[in-house]
């Protein structure tokens, strides 16, 4: 046998033919062995000068065998090992992994193979053989190969589950359980006898641009609900099944079905029907629609549909539990194998799993049962602390970090530095460039105005996590800050500035939405004292009605209801709990972000039906907790400009034209009859990307505002539109992080 080395992406392109050709001969028969399959995940994956492909030819120069190799580097124990492992490994997507010999050539391949890596091994690479199926006719020839003298060799066992399926789908379901075959119909029938819902496979290629995105979401969300990442987060991960699922659909190979409510995608599952078996890979579905069960509802029909196309085995792939066994699992084997030089090092690398596996069990049996549950409870507690920071973008809450980066911020915030950096923040920022390897750090001085506008709601110590505020004492803190190390300026000089030129010394505005009575209560003597300006953006309906705004209602409803769960259908199905204060808040969250989408009137029509169920139609206790028109003239006198807010607080997007000019120009003309001066400014109710349309800003100049204020994030300066400006804030609970990063962002421009 002669071995060639395929060290190229070229070359593996070059292979396609070839390699097929030697699948249809070959025991090794799987999806993962295919050339797609390996020519994808490596345009994903690989990384250059690591594919070591070898393909073995016979005398007469045909393809007999190919190793689909690549070379990397594993750090294990305080030192790297160089390793040979199977294309594919090490990313969790593929399983079956193994040489591609033609069948009866087994041993004559590995065996120059064997030859041509001897060397190799001699010097310390191991070979890592994941995930070999237990079936595989080359594991008997690498088990003789690693009794050898001086090498050294490890296998190790790894679960795998598979439903071995005959007849038709009631030949099936009699292979399961009783209790759980009837769940299996019931849920099946639900969904088949409701005409919102609908079943199918992925049969055209450009159904792949909204069937992939909606796999990634569903999964993402599904695990999100248990405080764990899904495999969806990486981008590579995403362009890997982009690139793999025409090739497989081209060739008859996908088997990617999903279920749509009313067009709506709410659960997905991504597999192969490759010869007689159907290889599932990855789902989701959407948690809202879990009292459902579409998941469970879309596997039984894919089997249905799978078992009328012929197909007798349906593969779990890795892995084992209850999700699996109730369809009738059976568990099968894989092998995990290394091969390498008996040295020291690889011993350790080939026992060292073991010996601590057995250390850990030793250690458990000698450790109270109450010690290693109370370190589990802590670290259980500081991963979904860590997840719920990564997701939010919010600091970790986790105890000790949060500690060293208050005390952090505090040593910079207590030292000379703020004081004696200002003068430099003010005339330089910092550049940073990333088009190298290294970013690039460098200092330039500020050519012209720019303005940061912060924005709050209420300031309130009441600590109601349902009606969200600042307390009174931070924000005093935050206010002496920004008073002692920042120039602030009304809303209305600070537009001035950027339409003028002004000097290019960074300045602040502070802005507050809504109108709560807590403004002037608490916040507006806090303002005073420091000689700081404000702008309040005024919603004026509910000045006039003293009754809450309408998203306060919701939560007041969500608050004090009895109901423990409420089951509605805006737009899928969605079961919203209600057993605990958490669950009751998030509910609140999700049933905010679905009104959002929603036209106006579906807005409000639901919005009735939802507090009626609730028990929520009367808001009593939230009135008169917005601000007075004597409290705005009062504050109006002494420093506080006011803005319009629309008259209702709807989304303005999502308004008819006709119905956005009036919510836009009436508030203007309220404020305009109380307080008798100009209304120059306006704020966009929610202010995100979704709630702000392009038409949204005709209709706000054409009621005559100046400029308008969005919640984007980022800084102001003479480019950005003025209807569109940007606001927020760095949002932390402790006064020097505060301070630091408001510090931080101005050096930057973030």
């Amino acid at each position: 046998m002669r071995v060639v080395e395929c060290r190229s992406e070229a070359g593996l392109l070059e292979l396609r033919r070839q390699w097929g050709e030697l699948m249809e001969l070959s025991l090794s028969d799987t999806i993962f062995l295919t050339w797609e399959w390996v020519s994808a995940w490596w345009e994903a994956y690989g990384i250059p000068g690591e594919l070591n492909i070898l393909l073995a030819f016979d005398e007469k120069d045909v393809l007999r065998g190919i190793a689909p190799l690549r070379r990397r580097t594993i750090r294990r124990y305080g030192r790297d090992y160089p390793t040979l492992s199977f294309i594919g490994d090490g990313s969790a997507d593929s399983d079956y992994l193994d040489f591609v010999i033609r069948a009866g050539d087994e041993a004559v391949v590995l065996e120059a193979f064997s030859g041509y890596w001897q060397d190799q091994l001699r010097r310390g690479t191991l070979l890592t053989l994941n995930t070999i199926p237990d079936s595989s006719p080359n594991l008997p020839v690498l088990r003789e190969l690693g009794n050898r003298s001086g090498m050294v060799w490890s296998e190790t066992a790894e679960p795998c589950s598979v439903v071995r399926m005959a007849g038709d789908w009631q030949a099936y379901l009699k292979q399961l359980a009783p209790r759980f075959r009837t769940k299996v119909r019931s849920v099946l029938r639900n969904l088949e006898s409701r005409s919102e819902a609908s079943f199918s496979f992925c049969e055209r290629a450009d159904e792949l641009d909204r069937l992939l995105p909606a796999l990634f979401d569903l999964h993402q969300r599904r695990w999100a609900k248990a405080s764990k990442p899904g495999v969806f987060r990486g981008e590579q991960k995403r362009l890997f099944y982009r690139l793999l699922s025409p090739l497989l659909l081209e060739r008859g190979w996908l088997g990617f079905s999903s279920v749509e409510w009313n067009g709506q995608i709410i659960s997905s599952q991504y597999g192969f029907r490759y010869r007689n078996r159907y290889l599932q890979l990855q789902e989701g579905y959407d948690p809202a629609c879990e009292h459902l069960n579409p998941g469970a509802g879309l596997r039984a029909w894919s089997i249905q549909q799978l078992l009328k196309d012929g197909v007798t085995e349906y593969d779990f792939l890795g892995g084992t539990g209850r999700h699996k066994s109730d369809w009738g699992a059976v568990v099968t084997l894989s092998k995990n194998i290394v091969l390498g030089g008996a040295q020291p090092a690889n011993i350790l690398f080939c026992q060292g799993p073991a010996w601590m596996l057995k250390a850990r069990q030793t250690v458990k049996h000698l450790v109270p049962a109450r010690v290693l549950a109370a370190r589990d409870a802590d670290q259980e507690r500081k991963r979904i602390a860590h997840f719920q920071a990564v997701e939010t973008g919010m600091p970790d809450t986790d105890g000790a970090k949060q500690w060293v980066r208050n005390t952090m911020a505090s040593c910079y915030c207590r030292s000379p530095l703020p004081s004696l950096l200002m003068p430099f923040r003010d005339r330089y920022q910092i550049q940073v460039s990333r088009k190298g390897a290294l970013p690039k750090i460098s200092f330039e001085e500020r050519s012209g105005p720019s303005v940061r506008i912060l924005y709050f709601h209420r300031v309130n110590d009441e600590g109601d996590p349902f009606f969200p505020s600042m307390p009174t004492a931070l924000f005093e803190q935050e206010m002496r800050f920004i008073s002692r190390r920042y120039k602030v300026v009304s809303l209305g000089d600070a537009v001035r500035r950027l339409a003028e030129g002004g000097p290019p010394e960074p300045v602040i505005s502070i802005t507050f939405d809504d109108g709560y009575q807590d403004n002037f209560l608490n916040a507006f003597p806090i303002l005073q004292r420091y000689g700081l300006p404000a702008t309040i953006f005024l919603t004026t309906g509910s000045i006039d009605s003293r009754e809450p705004l309408w998203f306060e209602r919701l939560a007041l409803a969500f608050k004090k209801t009895s109901l423990e769960s409420i089951d509605l259908e805006i737009d899928i199905p969605r079961r919203l709990w209600m057993r605990t204060e958490a669950e009751r808040l998030q509910a609140n969250d999700e049933l905010y972000t679905v009104l959002r989408g929603l036209a106006d009137e579906q807005r409000q029509e639901w919005l009735s039906e939802i507090l009626s169920r609730l028990g929520g139609q009367e808001g009593r206790e939230r009135n008169d907790k917005m601000l007075t028109w004597e409290q705005t003239r009062h504050m109006q006198k002494h420093g506080v400009d006011f803005g319009g807010h629309t008259v209702n607080h709807p989304f303005v997007s999502r308004l008819r034209p006709e119905q956005g000019g009036w919510e836009i120009s009436e508030c203007k003309r309220r404020i305009e009859a109380e307080l008798q001066v100009p209304v120059k400014h306006f704020a966009y109710p929610s202010g995100r990307e979704q709630d702000v349309a392009e038409w949204n800003k005709k209709l706000v100049q054409q009621a005559g505002y100046e400029a308008a204020v969005s919640t984007k994030w980022g800084l102001n300066n003479p480019d950005t539109d003025r209807l569109e400006m940007r606001r927020g804030g760095p949002w932390e609970e402790h006064p020097a992080l505060f301070a630091a990063k408001l510090d931080w962002y101005q050096w930057v421009n973030g």
